[in-house]
């Protein structure tokens, strides 16, 4: 088979990480758009390479994926980033999946306002309780609808099923019905008024879990 799945097993993974996750964003429109600056600020790569290295390094509870295509030379395509809690947490502990604005996020309000709303569902239907959340799923553009974002999805499945814990992501309207048929149910979607940010239109952000199965071993 063409396209696998493996975890990330070496910082230099994040570059070609990075770079997909920059492309995904770039080329989905709505409010995520904003989330990355134009023109990008020189350290802005660097910045986000380090970041990703330090939350695999430093945090337990995370595993980074890449999904590479063999017939292109183990190219990754794909990268997903899961959270997998199996106990409840302090509040201090769950603060690295709670984005708060800072300095860089200044002047930008489209962006204040899309890290509010992360923060505030996150906090209401995951807090400290014992949760798998899919914080990222990219898809490089040139390989949409090969497979790969279901890849990363069964990956974290068959974690949350053995541990009995329910899955949580927010969705762009792009990812909706992957995640829909994939077994993921709305539980809250957020319009967005795109013309205040300077864009046009409006985009939509869907808060969406999945509950475990109960998998009865074959006897």
């Amino acid at each position: 088979m063409p396209l696998q799945i493996q975890p990330i097993t070496s910082s230099a993974d994040f570059s070609r990480f990075v770079e997909i996750h920059l492309e995904s964003f770039a080329s989905g429109g709505g409010i995520t758009s904003l989330l990355t600056p134009s023109p990008l600020p020189d350290d802005y790569i660097p910045k986000m390479i380090d970041k990703h290295i330090k939350s695999w390094r430093e945090e337990p509870d995370v595993t980074y994926l890449k999904i590479i295509d063999t017939d292109l030379d183990g190219k990754m395509i794909a990268g997903a980033k899961w959270r997998v809690n199996t106990k409840e947490r302090t509040e201090q502990e769950i603060q690295s999946m709670l984005p708060v604005p800072g300095k860089d996020e200044e002047g930008r309000q489209g962006v204040i306002d899309f890290m509010h709303f992360l923060h505030r569902v996150r906090k209401q239907y995951m807090g400290t309780k014992p949760f798998c959340f899919l914080h990222i799923l990219v898809t490089d553009p040139q390989h949409h609808r090969r497979g790969a974002g279901a890849m990363a999805l069964r990956w974290g499945f068959n974690k949350a099923d053995e541990v009995q814990l329910p899955c949580f992501l927010e969705s762009s309207p792009m990812g909706k019905p992957l995640y829909e048929r994939m077994g993921f149910k709305v539980q809250e979607v957020v319009t967005w008024d795109l013309t205040k940010y300077g864009l046009e239109g409006e985009d939509t952000s869907t808060v969406m879990l999945r509950e475990p199965v109960l998998r009865v071993p074959v006897q």
